[in-house]
């Protein structure tokens, strides 16, 4: 996937700095409709972040966008020797 992958990401990020009436939701709705243009491992990332986003009310929705699109594509990046990536939450 590499870099073709990464743009989407990267555009969603751009976007992040966007105001709007409630800022935690529309930094939830935008990391829903990245999961919809995303790997099922992205997806599940991104999904959960939004959720979190909407239940906590988090105090920088912005970073918390950041940091949910950065660990999705850690989530969808290729492991050395075929390896899944870890599931999200890193579960026992």
């Amino acid at each position: 996937m590499g870099l073709r992958a990464f743009l989407p990401l990267a555009g969603l990020a751009a976007l992040a700095a966007c105001g709007g009436s409630s800022e935690s939701d529309n930094a939830a709705d935008r990391l829903d409709r990245a999961a919809g243009q995303s790997t099922p491992e992205a997806a599940d990332v991104l999904e959960n972040a939004a959720d979190q986003v909407r239940d906590s009310n988090v105090a920088d929705p912005d970073a918390a966008v950041q940091n949910a699109l950065q660990s999705a594509g850690n989530a969808q990046a290729p492991r050395p020797g075929g390896a899944k990536p870890p599931a999200a939450g890193g579960g026992g």
